[in-house]
């Protein structure tokens, strides 16, 4: 089918008014919905109220600062033993774990020597004293001088020494415990062959816990000697122990700087072992009678502590404060506010 120039001008018109009309009405509903949507906005917004500003009313109080330390539990007394002679072990009295009195007997090194020696000396020594009797009755009849008797009881001396230390060496063959206390650690089997000062054992007394902390200067004076200190330990949740302060460092340490602390545990029931840590902690200052504020409405610009303060009309204006160390959640405010004021915490 074949149209004339004119009648295809009247169809393309046709259709780009179509067209026109199309995008005019697709606009214009366009419209309407950003304009219902916008209406909408503005009616929930006029709907909300504006939040009323959190205030906080001032009140003075008291609230101690505590500062806690790390420290250590280490038993009272701890001594690796030596032996005090070289030898071969002949005899292990002990084991891991078990009580030892002082003195009691650990390990026994070959002593066969030892007891040859002693009995060398005192043969020595007894035939040194008969002989000095000896003299004793010449030096009567005059048929020896007085220097030969001096020397004669000068080798009863020598002697005698000679036996003691004879019986002082056999003795060490056996080594004893230092102190009463439990054997942390046996280090040597029979067969063993040990040099002096090696260590034969470990020996720990853990009927008193010697607890180890180290403090700053400014925090020496809030422990004082005997005084009694809160000490928590992860492996006893829910426990509070209260050591006593038993030693106070007179000098810091060259390189933290740092004051060492002792204080002393009774550890009789339920005992600890040592070497645990736990937190000490212990009233190092008191607040009295100020004004305290949450540490959340507390702004600070530089070295300045602000806080937006309520005025009588319902203003709020923005007032520097001094305040104290932060004490769980709270300063005290030594200067700028007082009791009643009211304070905006944003």
């Amino acid at each position: 089918m074949f149209y004339s120039r004119r009648t295809k001008r009247v169809i393309l018109g046709f259709l780009t008014l179509g067209l026109v009309v199309s995008f005019v009405l697709l606009g214009s509903m366009r419209f309407a919905a950003t304009t219902r949507e916008q209406k909408l906005y503005e009616e929930e917004r006029a709907a909300m109220k504006q939040p009323e500003p959190n205030v906080f009313t001032v009140e003075t109080g008291t609230r101690p600062q505590v500062r806690r330390y790390a420290a250590q539990l280490k038993p009272w007394m701890e001594a690796n033993v030596p032996a005090e002679v070289a030898g071969r072990v002949t005899q292990v009295m002990i084991e891991a774990g078990q009580s030892v009195k002082k003195d009691e007997p650990l390990i026994q090194i070959d002593d066969r020597l030892a007891v040859i020696a002693v009995s060398r000396s005192q043969a020595n020594f007894e035939e040194a004293r008969r002989l000095l009797a000896e003299s004793e009755r010449l030096l009567k009849t005059r048929a020896i001088s007085d220097s030969q008797y001096r020397a004669q009881n000068a080798l009863v001396r020598i002697a005698e020494a000679e036996f003691a230390e004879s019986k002082e060496t056999l003795a060490r063959h056996t080594i004893r415990a230092p102190f009463d206390g439990i054997v942390n650690a046996r280090l040597v089997d029979v067969g063993d062959a040990i040099n002096v000062n090696q260590p034969v054992a470990e020996i720990v007394d853990l009927e008193k816990l010697r607890i180890e902390l180290f403090v700053s200067e400014n925090d020496l004076a809030a422990f004082p000697e005997n005084k009694e200190i809160d000490l928590l330990l992860p492996s006893r949740p829910g426990r509070v122990f209260e050591p006593q302060v038993d030693f106070v460092s007179r000098s810091a340490d060259p390189t933290t700087r740092m004051f060492r602390v002792e204080a002393l545990l009774p550890n009789t029931e339920d005992p600890l072992p040592g070497g645990l840590q736990g937190i000490v902690s212990t009233e190092v200052d008191r607040f009295k009678g100020l004004p305290m504020v949450p540490a959340m409405a507390v702004r600070f610009i530089g070295k300045n502590s602000m806080v937006w303060k309520q005025q009588p009309d319902g203003t709020a204006e923005q007032v520097a404060i001094v305040v104290g160390p932060e004490l769980d959640g709270v300063y005290p405010v030594l200067d700028g506010l007082a009791a009643g004021d009211r304070i905006i915490i944003r």
